[in-house]
C-alpha cells in the first residue's frame, strides 16, 4: 500500500480547514448547485443534510426559510462539525443543528425528514447501497431523497495519464488494477437502480460534466482536493512506497510533457439521483 502518500493522515483540524477553504468551494458547491436546480425545498418541516461537511449548505438553507424549516447536518468529522457550528453562530442562523454520524449509519429516527440530501461524492462505491437505504429509512413517506455522487467517466483524463506513466515505467502488470479504478464507479443508470433497490420510487438522475483546472502537474498533485481526497486511493493499487514515488514522478513528467505549457484539466460526472420514499 502506498500509505506514505496518504495526506489524510494530517491533523484532523488542518484537514477540516483545508476542506472548508478549498474543497467546499471547488467541489462541494458544484453538487449543491445541482441540488438547488433539481430539488424543491419543502414549504416547512425538517431537512437533513447528510455528509454536510463544514455546514455551508445547511446554514444557507436554514437561513433561506427561517422559521419554516429546521435543518439537521450530519458529518463523521467532529472537526468539520465544529466549523459548521461556528458558521451558524457567527451568522446568527437559528433552526440548524449539527450531529456526528456516518452516511450509512446516521443514528437518527426513522421517518423523520421532509427532504433528505446525502453527499456521497467522495464515498467508495461499495458503500452507496447502504447509504441509500439509510437515507430512505430516515425520510418521511412521500419525502424526496437526493444523493450526490460521481459516476462513470469521472477523472478519465487522469486515468489515461496514469496508464501512460505505468507504460513508461514498464509497470503494465498494474493496468488491470487501474482498469478497476476506472470502472468501479456506477453509471447513472446503475445509481438509479440502486436507489430503486433501496425502496425509492419515481427515481431519476441528472448529470453535469464539471471541469477542474490546474496550472501544472505539481499544482494538480498538491491541490487539497486531489491530495487529501483521491491521490492516496489511486496510488494504493501499487505494491509499495518506492513504486508509488516512481509513478508519482512519472505522472508529473507525462502531464507536463503533454500539456504544452497550457493548464492541466480534469473532469468529473457530477450526478444527482432523486427519488421519493
Amino acid at each position: 500500500m502506498a500509505d506514505h502518500l496518504h495526506l489524510g493522515e494530517q491533523d484532523p483540524k488542518e484537514l477540516a480547514f483545508l476542506y472548508d477553504l478549498y474543497i467546499a468551494p471547488t467541489w462541494r458547491e458544484r453538487f449543491d448547485e445541482l441540488v438547488d436546480a433539481e430539488v424543491a425545498l419543502p414549504a416547512e418541516g425538517m431537512v437533513l443534510d447528510a455528509g454536510c461537511g463544514t455546514g455551508g449548505y445547511a446554514v444557507e438553507t436554514a437561513a433561506k426559510l427561517a422559521g419554516r424549516l429546521a435543518v439537521v447536518g450530519v458529518d463523521p468529522s467532529p472537526e468539520r462539525l465544529a466549523l459548521a457550528r461556528a458558521k451558524a453562530e457567527t451568522q446568527k442562523v437559528k433552526g440548524v443543528e449539527f450531529v456526528q454520524g456516518m452516511l450509512a449509519a446516521l443514528g437518527l429516527k426513522a421517518d423523520g425528514y421532509d427532504l433528505v440530501i446525502g453527499d456521497a461524492s467522495m464515498l467508495p462505491t461499495g458503500e452507496l447501497g447502504a447509504a441509500l437505504r439509510e437515507l430512505a429509512r430516515v425520510a418521511r413517506p412521500g419525502a424526496t431523497v437526493a444523493l450526490k455522487l460521481t459516476t462513470r467517466g469521472s477523472f478519465d483524463e487522469f486515468f489515461s495519464i496514469y496508464w501512460e506513466a505505468l507504460h513508461d515505467l514498464g509497470l503494465e502488470e498494474f493496468t488491470p488494477q487501474l482498469e478497476g479504478l476506472i470502472t468501479e464507479r456506477l453509471t447513472a443508470t446503475q445509481a438509479q437502480e440502486s436507489a430503486a433497490a433501496a425502496g425509492l420510487r419515481h427515481v431519476r438522475s441528472v448529470t453535469r460534466k464539471e471541469r477542474f483546472d490546474f496550472e501544472d502537474a505539481a499544482a494538480f498533485l498538491a491541490s487539497p482536493l486531489i491530495a487529501t481526497s483521491f491521490l492516496g486511493g489511486w496510488l494504493d493499487i501499487l505494491p509499495d512506497a518506492a513504486t508509488a514515488r516512481r509513478v508519482r514522478d512519472a505522472l508529473v513528467e507525462v502531464i507536463d510533457r503533454e500539456r504544452y505549457g497550457m493548464e492541466f484539466d480534469i473532469s468529473i460526472k457530477a450526478t444527482l439521483v432523486v427519488g421519493q420514499k
